[in-house]
């Protein structure tokens, strides 16, 4: 048997796997190959959805070799097959009624959702909303419907945008008023994320591992901020790189080296020992 057979490595990017500014680590991209040669499992579990990857990563199967976790849990996809496995969308209606509610507290927030095509905004105004849209690659749609038209598109999950300031003060507004009707997280300083209630990463990988193999598997997650939080809680080995905030240290079993050093290296050089 080789020595990585049962263990599955499933990682955040932003701030976990990619170094600043979403660039491929070399020291990681060399480790996740030995890994995958000695008989691991390597996937992703982000926030980015399909098209938000490509960019960074043009063909995912250079990386992975199993289905990924997507879109914070509302997409599972098969890089291999290059289709959705499965997909669950935000209800449109709450979408609407939480981004009204949040702009009428705290008028500087922007707000953008996503669907399969691309990005659909709100208040471009907003210096992020609008650096967002500017950055996106020409195979990525721009919708610029209104905001009650927003039910005319299948939403994975809308991001709502501003000041670090202003989120820390939204942020616990929401989480309170709507987690009885959605999913309510942060994935970075500057970004509530809304999601379909009861998805999540944790939830998308457990179901995944699950249904992927056919016996029980270890399972290594890595991750930087709160929407890793239940994931790296479900991992048999939880690891985070020395960039991730607070909460997530709190309950790892391993702070590594930065993102931009190669945490994911520095966690495949720890199970290789482990092995040896």
């Amino acid at each position: 048997m080789k020595k990585f057979e049962n263990i599955v490595i499933a990682t955040d990017l932003d701030g976990t796997y990619f170094g600043t500014k979403s660039y491929i680590v070399g020291r990681n991209l060399e480790s996740v190959k030995y890994f995958c040669e000695n008989g691991g499992h390597f996937t992703f579990a982000t926030g980015r959805l399909p098209l938000f990857i490509r960019k960074p990563i043009p063909d995912p199967r250079e990386h992975v070799n199993m289905p990924a976790v997507l879109g914070n849990g509302t997409c599972i996809y098969d890089f291999g097959e290059d289709r959705a496995i499965r997909q669950e969308f935000v209800d449109s209606r709450d979408v609407i009624e939480i981004v009204s509610f949040a702009r009428s507290i705290e008028d500087e927030i922007g707000s953008r959702a996503t669907y399969d095509k691309g990005f659909v905004g709100y208040n471009f105004d907003n210096p992020i909303v609008k650096r967002e849209y500017e950055r996106l690659p020409d195979f990525m749609e721009r919708s610029y419907l209104p905001l009650e038209r927003w039910g005319e598109l299948d939403l994975y999950k809308t991001n709502i945008v501003a000041s670090d300031e202003c989120i820390d003060r939204l942020y616990p507004i929401l989480k309170e008023k709507y987690s009885h009707k959605v999913g309510v997280t942060r994935s970075a300083s500057f970004m509530i994320e809304i999601i379909p209630l009861g998805v999540t990463k944790a939830a998308g990988l457990e179901r995944l591992v699950k249904e992927y193999f056919d016996r029980p598997m270890t399972l290594c997650c890595v991750g930087d901020y709160d929407n890793d939080l239940e994931m790296l809680r479900l991992a048999d080995i939880s690891a985070c790189p020395s960039n991730a905030n607070d909460n997530v240290k709190a309950i790892c079993k391993h702070c590594l080296c930065s993102n931009d050093e190669g945490v994911i290296a520095d966690l495949i050089d720890l199970l290789d020992r482990e092995n040896s």
